[in-house]
């Protein structure tokens, strides 16, 4: 059996800055086709990875250093996914399933929105790594919206972490949508 600590542990030691862990069951409200088990039938956890971004990215004038920025830091979660799911199945025994961010299994060219195969902020949510925003951005209390999030299924049940119980948008506030 490992612990949440061990695989935080293991998590931190690939490089995740951020590491959080959810039971299937907090996967009610799922919209069916993107809930963990509609990927992975087995899954009794969920482990949620979080990489943040280089602040200064957001500084530039220009979008290349971004583009560059996500586009490395995207990889790396993908890595540190996938070595996780390695570690996990080398030293335990589990079968673990590595979801990236991207590519995404829908695209609505209208709204400029992508959909994967899980939604990674809900997941972030109830995982305990932050909350969401009224603009439906995942939202961390220390690195704001600044992440990429990654996540394992797991088919072993482990002690899930808390749901952040704070909140970024005060009622009367509507800027993040208006722009």
């Amino acid at each position: 059996m490992i612990t949440n600590k061990e695989v935080k542990e293991i998590a931190s030691g690939l490089g995740a800055d951020l590491c959080g862990i959810a039971s299937v069951e907090k996967f009610s409200e799922a919209p069916n086709g993107f809930h963990p088990k509609d990927i992975f039938p087995d899954t009794k956890s969920v482990i949620v990875i979080a990489k943040r971004l280089p602040n200064g990215i957001f500084y530039t004038k220009d979008p290349v250093p971004y583009t560059s920025a996500s586009s490395v830091i995207l990889h790396e979660v993908i890595r540190i996914s996938c070595e996780l799911c390695i570690e996990l199945e080398r030293n335990n025994g589990f079968i673990a399933v590595p979801i990236p961010s991207e590519p995404y299994e829908y695209w609505d060219e209208d709204k400029k929105e992508g959909k994967g195969i899980l939604s990674l902020k809900h997941a972030g949510y109830l995982a305990g790594l932050g909350s969401l925003g009224k603009n439906t951005l995942f939202v961390n209390r220390e690195y704001g919206n600044r992440l990429i999030l990654g996540a394992v299924l797991l088919n072993s049940a482990l002690v899930d972490d808390q749901v952040y119980d704070y909140r970024f948008c005060h009622d009367a506030c509507t800027l993040c949508i208006d722009s």
